[in-house]
Protein backbone atom coordinates (compact mmCIF):
# COMPACT_ATOMS: atom_id res chain seq x y z
CA UNK A 1 0.00 0.00 0.00
CA UNK A 2 1.08 3.45 -1.20
CA UNK A 3 0.63 5.95 1.69
CA UNK A 4 2.37 9.27 1.35
CA UNK A 5 5.64 9.07 -1.00
CA UNK A 6 6.30 5.95 1.36
CA UNK A 7 6.20 2.27 -0.05
CA UNK A 8 6.05 -0.31 2.74
CA UNK A 9 7.84 -3.68 1.10
CA UNK A 10 8.35 -6.44 3.40
CA UNK A 11 7.92 -4.24 6.88
CA UNK A 12 10.35 -1.96 5.40
CA UNK A 13 10.26 1.79 4.17
CA UNK A 14 11.34 3.06 0.92
CA UNK A 15 11.09 6.17 -1.13
CA UNK A 16 11.07 6.20 -4.97
CA UNK A 17 13.59 7.75 -6.82
CA UNK A 18 11.51 10.89 -7.61
CA UNK A 19 11.43 11.14 -4.00
CA UNK A 20 15.30 11.12 -3.68
CA UNK A 21 16.49 13.26 -6.89
CA UNK A 22 14.03 15.95 -5.13
CA UNK A 23 15.73 16.36 -2.34
CA UNK A 24 19.30 15.96 -4.16
CA UNK A 25 17.65 19.35 -6.33
CA UNK A 26 16.42 21.06 -3.59
CA UNK A 27 19.80 20.43 -1.40
CA UNK A 28 21.74 21.41 -4.54
CA UNK A 29 19.71 24.62 -5.19
CA UNK A 30 20.26 25.96 -1.63
CA UNK A 31 23.97 25.14 -1.51
CA UNK A 32 24.57 27.33 -4.82
CA UNK A 33 22.24 29.99 -2.90
CA UNK A 34 24.68 29.76 0.19
CA UNK A 35 27.77 29.84 -1.91
CA UNK A 36 27.95 33.72 -1.69
CA UNK A 37 27.22 33.91 1.45
CA UNK A 38 30.23 31.28 2.39
CA UNK A 39 32.61 33.28 0.52
CA UNK A 40 31.38 36.72 2.13
CA UNK A 41 31.73 35.30 5.05
CA UNK A 42 35.70 33.97 4.18
CA UNK A 43 36.67 37.44 2.90
CA UNK A 44 35.09 38.98 5.90
CA UNK A 45 37.24 36.38 8.27
CA UNK A 46 40.35 36.92 6.23
CA UNK A 47 40.19 40.73 6.56
CA UNK A 48 39.92 40.07 10.00
CA UNK A 49 42.98 37.76 10.10
CA UNK A 50 44.62 40.52 7.99
CA UNK A 51 43.57 43.13 11.14
CA UNK A 52 45.07 40.81 13.55
CA UNK A 53 48.75 40.49 11.74
CA UNK A 54 48.73 44.22 12.01
CA UNK A 55 47.86 44.60 15.56
CA UNK A 56 50.59 42.00 15.98
CA UNK A 57 53.06 43.86 14.10
CA UNK A 58 52.15 46.76 15.77
CA UNK A 59 52.53 45.58 19.15
CA UNK A 60 55.76 44.02 18.24
CA UNK A 61 57.10 47.12 16.99
CA UNK A 62 56.33 48.97 19.96
CA UNK A 63 58.20 46.38 21.65
CA UNK A 64 61.28 46.72 19.66
CA UNK A 65 61.07 50.36 20.13
CA UNK A 66 60.89 50.44 23.53
CA UNK A 67 64.03 47.93 24.05
CA UNK A 68 65.66 49.73 21.33
CA UNK A 69 65.56 53.02 21.75
CA UNK A 70 64.22 53.40 17.80
CA UNK A 71 62.68 51.99 14.96
CA UNK A 72 64.46 49.06 13.43
CA UNK A 73 66.53 50.33 10.38
CA UNK A 74 66.07 48.23 7.42
CA UNK A 75 67.05 49.41 4.07
CA UNK A 76 66.33 48.01 1.30
CA UNK A 77 69.30 46.69 -0.84
CA UNK A 78 69.64 46.29 -4.75
CA UNK A 79 70.85 43.59 -5.32
CA UNK A 80 69.04 40.26 -7.12
CA UNK A 81 67.79 39.06 -3.45
CA UNK A 82 67.08 42.37 -2.44
CA UNK A 83 63.25 42.02 -1.39
CA UNK A 84 63.65 38.37 -0.25
CA UNK A 85 66.88 40.07 2.46
CA UNK A 86 64.57 43.18 3.40
CA UNK A 87 61.27 40.39 4.10
CA UNK A 88 64.07 38.27 6.29
CA UNK A 89 65.58 40.96 8.06
CA UNK A 90 62.04 42.39 8.90
CA UNK A 91 60.96 39.02 10.20
CA UNK A 92 64.28 38.77 12.45
CA UNK A 93 63.72 42.13 13.51
CA UNK A 94 60.35 41.77 14.88
CA UNK A 95 60.60 37.84 15.68
CA UNK A 96 61.62 38.04 19.23
CA UNK A 97 58.28 39.89 19.80
CA UNK A 98 55.87 37.34 18.87
CA UNK A 99 55.56 37.66 15.37
CA UNK A 100 56.20 34.27 13.31
CA UNK A 101 56.57 34.26 9.49
CA UNK A 102 53.01 33.57 9.07
CA UNK A 103 52.21 36.66 10.86
CA UNK A 104 53.57 38.61 7.77
CA UNK A 105 51.48 36.92 5.64
CA UNK A 106 48.06 38.02 4.65
CA UNK A 107 45.95 35.30 4.18
CA UNK A 108 43.96 36.49 0.87
CA UNK A 109 47.48 36.88 -0.64
CA UNK A 110 47.93 33.85 0.14
CA UNK A 111 45.37 31.91 -1.34
CA UNK A 112 45.21 34.31 -4.14
CA UNK A 113 49.21 32.79 -4.60
CA UNK A 114 48.07 28.83 -4.67
CA UNK A 115 49.00 28.75 -1.52
CA UNK A 116 52.67 28.31 -1.82
CA UNK A 117 54.97 26.56 1.03
CA UNK A 118 55.83 28.96 3.69
CA UNK A 119 58.46 27.15 4.88
CA UNK A 120 60.18 27.16 1.39
CA UNK A 121 63.22 29.38 1.32
CA UNK A 122 62.61 30.83 -1.79
CA UNK A 123 58.62 31.52 -0.58
CA UNK A 124 59.79 34.25 1.95
CA UNK A 125 57.75 37.56 1.66
CA UNK A 126 56.31 40.09 3.69
CA UNK A 127 52.42 41.43 3.21
CA UNK A 128 52.78 44.30 4.94
CA UNK A 129 55.13 46.92 4.26
CA UNK A 130 56.80 48.94 7.22
CA UNK A 131 57.27 52.34 7.09
CA UNK A 132 60.63 53.92 7.28
CA UNK A 133 61.44 56.25 10.43
CA UNK A 134 64.74 57.71 11.56
CA UNK A 135 66.52 56.51 14.52
CA UNK A 136 65.28 58.81 17.22
CA UNK A 137 63.76 56.86 19.67
CA UNK A 138 60.56 59.28 19.22
CA UNK A 139 60.03 59.61 15.79
CA UNK A 140 57.91 56.75 15.32
CA UNK A 141 55.41 58.67 18.01
CA UNK A 142 55.36 62.41 16.49
CA UNK A 143 52.19 61.80 14.64
CA UNK A 144 49.55 59.66 15.94
CA UNK A 145 47.95 59.18 12.51
CA UNK A 146 51.21 58.22 10.87
CA UNK A 147 51.20 54.51 9.63
CA UNK A 148 53.47 51.83 10.74
CA UNK A 149 52.52 49.20 8.42
CA UNK A 150 50.21 49.01 5.53
CA UNK A 151 49.26 45.75 3.42
CA UNK A 152 51.40 45.82 0.12
CA UNK A 153 47.87 45.05 -1.51
CA UNK A 154 44.54 46.28 -1.80
CA UNK A 155 42.35 42.34 -1.58
CA UNK A 156 39.93 43.50 0.79
CA UNK A 157 37.90 45.27 -1.53
CA UNK A 158 38.35 49.35 0.38
CA UNK A 159 41.85 49.90 0.28
CA UNK A 160 45.15 48.44 1.51
CA UNK A 161 44.66 48.05 5.50
CA UNK A 162 46.99 50.77 7.46
CA UNK A 163 47.88 50.46 11.46
CA UNK A 164 48.74 53.90 12.64
CA UNK A 165 51.08 55.30 15.08
CA UNK A 166 47.80 55.00 18.15
CA UNK A 167 47.07 51.60 17.47
CA UNK A 168 44.35 52.28 15.29
CA UNK A 169 42.98 50.52 11.90
CA UNK A 170 41.99 51.45 9.04
CA UNK A 171 41.95 51.43 5.13
CA UNK A 172 43.24 54.00 2.32
CA UNK A 173 39.92 54.87 1.50
CA UNK A 174 38.41 56.09 4.64
CA UNK A 175 41.34 57.32 5.01
CA UNK A 176 41.31 59.49 1.78
CA UNK A 177 37.76 60.09 2.41
CA UNK A 178 37.96 61.87 5.92
CA UNK A 179 41.18 63.91 4.63
CA UNK A 180 39.05 65.63 1.85
CA UNK A 181 36.85 68.22 2.44
CA UNK A 182 33.22 67.25 1.76
CA UNK A 183 32.03 69.70 -1.14
CA UNK A 184 30.09 72.79 -0.09
CA UNK A 185 26.39 73.51 -1.65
Amino acid sequence: MRDGGEQEAGGKIAFTLLEVLIVLVIIAILSILLLPAISAFRARAQRVQCMTNLRSLYVAANLYVQQNGSWPQIAVGDSDSAEEDYANAWIAALAPFGPTQKTWICPTVQNLLGNPDLSDPTNVRIDYGARSFDDKPTTAYQWPQAPWFAESQNVHGNGNLIIFTDGSISDVYTVAAKASPAPTP
